[in-house]
Parts: structure tokens; sequence; C-alpha cells
């Protein structure tokens, strides 16, 4: 009866983690015709961000229900609403865009992610958005929403510098810093992300190098201001 219960336990467990994982977003941008286009897509709002190959296709790690994207495609500037969409094809028209969820692009998990999502060369995000995500910690809450960093249990980072887009505009070998991140709050270093409340924070800035810092922003730098300090710095 104990080992049911046990295996019961580890199964709900189980359950309960592969629940918290970011479900892949995948696309397909495409003419008419079918023919596939190259794009430059953004999440409003944030700098994450994934180019279109030749194929049309795209994916970001996960989106949230209510995101918009902004998509460049022959020399064409629009915006199309997520809208809770697991998926989307999108038939790029010269006056109009018609969108649909494609049941097979949800199959292809995080194929379509790798090598077309990256981050710019500073990555903002607002803490209402990271809120918005329902994750209850802000490690959870980045680990979904910023492909392009590791976070241990710790609450140390590491920047991958090799996904994010240089001035020259091309995307690197996703070759991790091997150092860990500073972290800094309203100007002040904390050692982990743990010390830092989801629902404390106004802005992040994730920054591949900051020559700001010295030495210690060599590995990258990721910059919190809380609420409190954003709220003032507004006010100023």
């Amino acid at each position: 009866m104990k080992r049911f219960l046990l295996a019961v336990i580890a199964l709900v467990a189980s359950i309960a983690l592969y629940a918290q994982q970011p479900t892949p977003f995948n696309g397909q941008i495409v003419a008419p015709n079918g023919k596939g286009l190259k794009a430059h897509l953004s999440i409003k709002g944030t700098n994450l961000a994934a180019n279109a190959d030749k194929q049309g296709r795209f994916g970001f790690s996960t989106l949230n229900a209510d995101d918009v994207l902004e998509i460049k495609c022959n020399k064409q500037v629009r915006e199309v609403k997520v809208e809770g969409r697991q998926s989307m094809r999108i038939v790029w028209g010269d006056e109009s865009v018609e969108v649909s969820e494609d049941a097979d692009l949800l199959s292809k998990g995080d194929e379509w992610v790798k090598r077309r999502e990256y981050l710019n060369d500073v990555s903002q995000i607002m803490g209402s958005d990271l809120r918005r995500s329902g994750a209850h910690s802000l490690i959870s809450a980045l680990r979904a929403r910023v492909p392009s960093i590791e976070i241990d249990d710790s609450g140390r980072v590491i920047i991958h510098r090799g996904s994010v887009q240089k001035s020259s505009g091309g995307i690197g070998d996703r070759a991790p810093i091997n150092f860990n991140a500073l972290i800094v709050v309203d100007g002040q270093e904390v050692q982990s992300l743990n010390d830092v409340s989801l629902f404390d924070i106004g802005i992040i800035k994730i920054l591949d190098e900051a020559p700001l810092y010295g030495f210690r922003g060599v590995n990258g730098v990721v910059e919190i201001t809380s609420e409190g300090a954003l709220k003032r710095q507004q006010q100023n």
C-alpha cells in the first residue's frame, strides 16, 4: 500500500511538472499561393523576436494568449494578435492577412524555435508582462519568457551570448558565457534571483555585455528596476 501511494504521488508530481513546462509556439507565413515568406517577428512590448526562414517557418518558446506579434514582411509591417492560439498559419496578402490555427504545426515541438528565436542586444521586459504569464516566481516566469538564459534552482543566471542578435544582424552559435551573470536590483548587486519577488518587478533588462559595470558585467547583467523605483523615475 505504501509503495502504491508513493507511486501515485510521484505520478501526480510528474504531471504537475509537465504542466508547468512552456508550450512551444510554431507558425508559418505564406503568400496566398502557399509559398513561404521570409519575415521578422517580434512580440510587441518586449525584445523577444524571431526570424521566419525561406519556407516561412518561425517559432517562439512560448506566447501569452494576449500577446501581439509585430511582423515585417515584403516591406510591410502589420500586427497580428495571438488571441489564445497555440499555433499560427499566416497568409500574407498585399492588402490583408488571414490567420488561423494549424494543428499540423502543434506537432513540431520546439524544433522551429531553435535558431529562429533570439533576444536583441538589450532585452527589456516589463514586470506586468511577466506576471500576466501566471507564473508564481520570477525564475519560472523568466525561464518561460527568455529562452537565451539559463537559471539554476539557486537563482544564478547564465546568458547565452550566441542567441543575441549582434549589431551586424547575424545570429551566433548559441555558445554560452561560462560564468554567472551579474544581478543588480535598483543599483545594488544581489546574489540570486531567489532574492527578488516577481511581484516587486517594474522592469528587467538583460544585457549581453554591459561596459557600464566594468569587469563585473563581462558575463552579462540582469538589471532589475523595482516597481517602486520605476514609478519614481516616471514621476521625475
